[in-house]
Order: structure tokens, then C-alpha cells, then sequence
């Protein structure tokens, strides 16, 4: 039986879902964040579980082929792949974890872990065009003392700070307004918050950008109602980057990891920002939920309107709908579209889109996608879109479907565990008729995949 603290040598045998290696060591399964295919690693046991281990890196006594140094210093590194470097007390950034691959490889890996859940249906992959500076939005928390802050990301599995000056998922625009905040708010001495203390004052910042209009959203996050200084930081940002249009303040006074408060206020500016898909044009306010790669969103909408073969004349219900992306994408090439959400803030987000996209065959329902389903009046030849959070569907929304028999059932996942999961509670009655994994997250092991399922 394995130990913690236990120094092991393993070869790395695949990439499973969350981008960990798996490989053996006398049989016993044992997972190492950061490894590659075909590694050969000197790794310590970090935890031990009944049916696996969890290792880090220690050494890389030979390298795989598919291991590139990473292009970012803030990723998880050895300096010399074959050296005895140990790692143990090195901070890195938690943002990424695949950039010690290629980026073709990143697809191959990702695509296999697909085939292992849907085998023998073939995946089809669609890569991003650009796999560095794709990111719409950036949360970075702030840590350290006042003239002295720090910004960035989590280490792995921690709430400690890996200071960054540059993010290379962020446009160049965008790391240069980061970098101007951090000056004004170590020039003004502006307390950053902390969490062990739950003092201070200033939690995050966050920035949203427009890919399709340029414009930028600014958001501080502040433990207080009061920032002394920010009308002089917003003065001196926005000569400098008249690109930000729209300035707010969340206030957050909660002893909590979350991030937003239940209170916005604007500070500056316009309320909201808009963004394009397409020809939909989304405003997108401070709370708003939008996919983070705007450009792979559209590829991902396209794949789910080519898999229901759209015509004009069919009924569409999305379930969990969030704020209405697919919906509204999708309204102009059917004849009705209804949308199911829990959250009235999405709701509201996508009927003030729907109007302002002059969309009238698109309505939303609040309420919980249990409830709504089993109230509608769903024919046969309807089709369903599905795009849950990662837990999946609901049994009770699986039964709905079950009950009412939709022609088709267009599944969006970002997690291809439970989406297999689903559809073997499905397969009675459904097949998959094909699956698309469209690559939002380059550099990351995260998975957004569309499967479509018609009846057998």
C-alpha cells in the first residue's frame, strides 16, 4: 500500500478528464497533475484514496515527447526536464494546466478522453484558431499590503496569490490595464483584502472585454461601500485607456470564496458593454454569465444549430438556458424557441437581449428546469437543447424527457463524465447520432463537447 511522502518512479500512461496522468505503480492506479503522456517521473505521494493515489512531480527522469517548456515562466515547470529539481515549495499559477504540451497534442489528449467515454462513436474536434490571448474576462484577487499589492491567480487547490504581470490568455490591452491598476492602487495605498483576517478592502478586479467592439468593463470588488480614492484612479484609467466605457463597484462584505456581492453600483460610464455573435448582439452587465472565448462560442452555437437541422418550422425548448446565448443564436432559424432558467438575473439578461435584438419568437421561462419541463406541453417532433452545469441533468428532467419523446436532444457538457452518464440513462430510447468537441479552453484541460441524440 502506498504511503504519503512515499517517492515513487512511474510512467505516465494517458491524460484523463481534469488533465491529471494516470499510471501504475504494482497495479495501484496513481494520477500526477501536470505530466504528459509517456512521461517517465520520480513523483511523491500526496494522497491516498481506496482505489487510486494522487502524486506530485518531484523529477522528470525522461520526458515525453509531447512536453514543451511552457511558454508562460507563471506555469508549473522543472528547469531542466531531466534534472532533480524539487518543486515542493514553488508557487505557480492555477489558471492553465496543459501548456507543458503542444497545442495539437492538447487536442489529441482531449480527444481522447472523449473516445474513451463515447467509443465507437468518433468525436469530431474543432480547435481554436487562437490558442493564446482568447480570454473575454479576467478575475484576478488581490493580496499583500497596501503600496505593495499582488495580483493574480491561485496556486493549485490554494487561496494563496501567484503574482502575475502577464497573463498570456488576456489580449496585450488588457495586461496593460491590469498593470496600470496595480500602479494607481499601490500608489494610493489601497488596503487589498485578506482573507485569513477577513480586513482590507479592495477583494478583486475584474475586466471584461468586447472582441467585436473593442470596449471594456472594469469592476472593483471591495469588502466597503467606500474606496477613498477611486474617483482619482477612474480619472487617471480612463484618459489613459479610453476604451473602458463602463466602471462599477461590487460591494461583497460576506466572509466568503465568492467572488461577486449581492450589491453593483456604477461608478463610471454606460451600464453594460456589448458583445457580438454572430449577428446577436449581447449586453453583457457586471454579473452576466458569457462563454470566456467569444470566437469559439460562435463555433459552438454553429455546431449546435447544424446538429438540429434547423429548417424555420421547428419548436425549440432550452433547457437551462443561462442567458439565453444558444437561444437567441439560435431564434432566427426556427419557429419558436423557449428557454427555462433558475436565475432571474439571467432572465432578465436574455429577454432585455431578445428585445434589443428585435427577437420575437424567443420567450424565458423562470424557474427550475425540473418544474418548467414537466409543465410544458412538449411535442414529439420538438427539439431539446440541454446545457446543465457540470453535475448534469437532473433524474427528474431525464424522466421529462423520457415522457414526452423529443425528436431530437442537442446536449451541450463541459464535463464528458456526466454527459456519458446521461446518455446511458437515455439509451433505451436514444442514440448518438454524433458528438463535437469544440476547444473554448485552449491550455486548459477543460472539455466543452455537443452531443446530438435522436431516437432510436
Amino acid at each position: 500500500m502506498l504511503k504519503i511522502g512515499q517517492k515513487i518512479k512511474i510512467t505516465v500512461e494517458k491524460i484523463i478528464t481534469g488533465g491529471d496522468g494516470l499510471g501504475h505503480y504494482r497495479c495501484f492506479v496513481v494520477m500526477v497533475p501536470y505530466s504528459a503522456p509517456a512521461d517517465v517521473l520520480l513523483v511523491e505521494i500526496t494522497s491516498v484514496k481506496r482505489n487510486f493515489a494522487r502524486a506530485r512531480i518531484i523529477s522528470v527522469i525522461s520526458p515525453s515527447p509531447y512536453r514543451i517548456i511552457p511558454p508562460c515562466p507563471s506555469h508549473f515547470s522543472l528547469s531542466c526536464l531531466a534534472g532533480r529539481q524539487d518543486t515542493s515549495h514553488r508557487l505557480y499559477c492555477g489558471g492553465c494546466n496543459f501548456q507543458m504540451m503542444g497545442y495539437s497534442n492538447q487536442i489529441k489528449e482531449k480527444a481522447s478522453i472523449l473516445k474513451d467515454f463515447f467509443a465507437p462513436v468518433k468525436p469530431e474536434t474543432i480547435p481554436a484558431a487562437d490558442c493564446f490571448r482568447y480570454r473575454n474576462k479576467i478575475q484576478m484577487p488581490l493580496g499583500g499590503t497596501a503600496g505593495k499589492v499582488m495580483m493574480g491567480f491561485y496556486h493549485p487547490q490554494s487561496h494563496k496569490i501567484v503574482d502575475l504581470n502577464n497573463c498570456i490568455l488576456q489580449s496585450e490591452t488588457a495586461n496593460m490595464i491590469i498593470a496600470e491598476l496595480r500602479n494607481l492602487v499601490n500608489e494610493y495605498k489601497i488596503q487589498p483584502y485578506n482573507e485569513d483576517r477577513h480586513s482590507g478592502i479592495l477583494r478583486h478586479i475584474i475586466l471584461r472585454q468586447s472582441a467585436a467592439f473593442g470596449k471594456f468593463m472594469l469592476i472593483f470588488v471591495s469588502k466597503t461601500d467606500f474606496i477613498r480614492p477611486v474617483n482619482e484612479i477612474i480619472k487617471k484609467v480612463v484618459k489613459k485607456f479610453p476604451q473602458i466605457t463602463s466602471i462599477h463597484q461590487n460591494i461583497n462584505p460576506r466572509e466568503t470564496n465568492v467572488i461577486l456581492g449581492d450589491r453593483t453600483v456604477k461608478l463610471y460610464g454606460e451600464k453594460t458593454i456589448k458583445e457580438k455573435i454572430g449577428d446577436v448582439i449581447f449586453e453583457i452587465s457586471p454579473g452576466s454569465f458569457f462563454q470566456v472565448n467569444t470566437a469559439q462560442a460562435e463555433k459552438l452555437y454553429n455546431v449546435i444549430k447544424d446538429y438540429a437541422e434547423l429548417r424555420g418550422n421547428e419548436n425549440v425548448i432550452d433547457v437551462y438556458c443561462g442567458s439565453g446565448g444558444i437561444s437567441l443564436y439560435l431564434a432566427r432559424h426556427c419557429k419558436n424557441i423557449v428557454g427555462i432558467e433558475e436565475a432571474g438575473s439571467a432572465v432578465f439578461d436574455a429577454r432585455r437581449n431578445s428585445t434589443l435584438n428585435g427577437i420575437k419568437n424567443a420567450s424565458f421561462i423562470r424557474g427550475s428546469a425540473d418544474y418548467a419541463l414537466s409543465e410544458l406541453e412538449i411535442s414529439k417532433d420538438s427539439i431539446v437543447i440541454l446545457d446543465p452545469p457540470r453535475i448534469g441533468c437532473s433524474q427528474a428532467v431525464i424522466n421529462s424527457l423520457m415522457k414526452h419523446l423529443p425528436e431530437k436532444i442537442i446536449y451541450t457538457s463541459c464535463n464528458p463524465a456526466t454527459l456519458a452518464r446521461d446518455i446511458k440513462l437515455m439509451s433505451k430510447t436514444y442514440r448518438i447520432a454524433g458528438i463535437s468537441m469544440v476547444d473554448i479552453f485552449p491550455q486548459t484541460a477543460h472539455i466543452e463537447c455537443v452531443a446530438k441524440l435522436i431516437r432510436c
